[in-house]
């Protein structure tokens, strides 16, 4: 197998930042209520908690080796609770 890259320890701040950006998730109820019914925008809610979960997985296991992209993976987040609140409740 090829070499492995050195591992850098996760600091408690970046876990606590991944769980941090992941908590908006919890308002799911609310933007289900919020989001018009039969529409493109109540199937992309149903699709968000998934979402963030795996956002939050994937920024937390990468961190290790490659520490940018979970920089990346949580500002998309941060994009996507803003996207989806907006979707849902500011129509």
């Amino acid at each position: 197998m090829g070499d492995k890259l050195p591992e850098n320890p996760m600091p408690a701040w970046m876990k606590i930042l991944i769980v941090a950006l992941a908590l908006p998730v919890a308002g799911f109820p609310l933007l289900l209520a919020g989001a018009p019914a039969d529409s493109m925008a109540r199937l992309l809610v149903w699709f968000y908690p998934a979402y963030v979960a795996a956002s939050a997985v994937c920024a937390w296991i990468c961190y290790g080796q490659r520490p940018e992209v979970t920089w990346i993976l949580l500002v998309l987040m941060v994009l996507s609770h803003f996207s989806i609140y907006y979707l849902a409740l500011g129509q």
